[in-house]
């Protein structure tokens, strides 16, 4: 994987801590990886309660019609 260099601001209480670990970088990797995958987590819990309301009201669509086919 390559990598590219960046500037960023932290609060200081951060800058602190980051300085005192001994691969800043890979912490700050880590973080990120972990906010990403929650992020990514959230939108796909998102999108399954849409999918879950629509196929709620398909379901009530189509029950009126199973049931006259069922006669």
């Amino acid at each position: 994987m390559s990598k590219v260099k960046m500037t960023i601001s932290v609060p200081e209480e951060l800058a602190t801590y980051l300085r005192s670990t001994p691969n800043a970088s890979s912490v700050v990797v880590e973080a990120v990886e972990i906010y990403r995958a929650r992020a990514l987590e959230k939108e796909l819990e998102e999108a399954y309660q849409a999918d879950a309301e629509e196929s709620e009201k398909l379901n009530v669509d189509w029950e009126s019609i199973d049931a006259e086919v069922g006669e």
